[in-house]
């Protein structure tokens, strides 16, 4: 049920002049198991990866190749970065960026009609900003 984008992070990428590039380190991963009403949380064996924001557009790089994928744009004030990565699911994918702290918060929760089963997942971890 987990897309591969989600699961495996975002990719380094070059990036223009003007532009941001929020590194992601992953720490957590923590999993709703339904068949036995658990949230057990695991060290996240993801790689580092980025966001990238280039003239007002937000971009993941698939891992180990050059195409982006365009992230929607929830919400970006002083305080945080919310953005919706698109899924093929019945679901939602949403990353926080708190711009104070230096963490994020990735959420996806998804429902499958025929295998019957629902899921969430919760990563976190924290973040550099890096401007070009």
């Amino acid at each position: 049920m987990k897309q591969l984008f989600i699961t495996c992070g975002f990719a380094l990428s070059a990036v223009a002049a003007n532009a941001f590039e929020y590194e992601l380190a992953f720490d957590q991963s923590c999993s709703y198991k339904a068949e036995s009403r658990s949230f057990p949380c695991e060290k996240a064996d993801q790689p580092i990866g980025s966001i990238i924001e280039q003239r007002g557009k937000w971009f993941g790089v698939i891992p180990g190749s050059k195409v982006r994928i365009e992230l929607g744009l929830i919400r970006n004030d002083q305080y945080s970065v919310i953005l919706q990565n698109p899924v093929y699911f019945s679901g939602i994918s949403v990353l926080h960026l708190m711009k104070k702290t230096g963490r994020f918060y990735w959420t996806e929760t998804a429902y499958s009609e025929i295998l019957q089963a629902d899921e969430a997942t919760v990563r976190v971890g924290r973040f550099k900003l890096d401007t070009k």
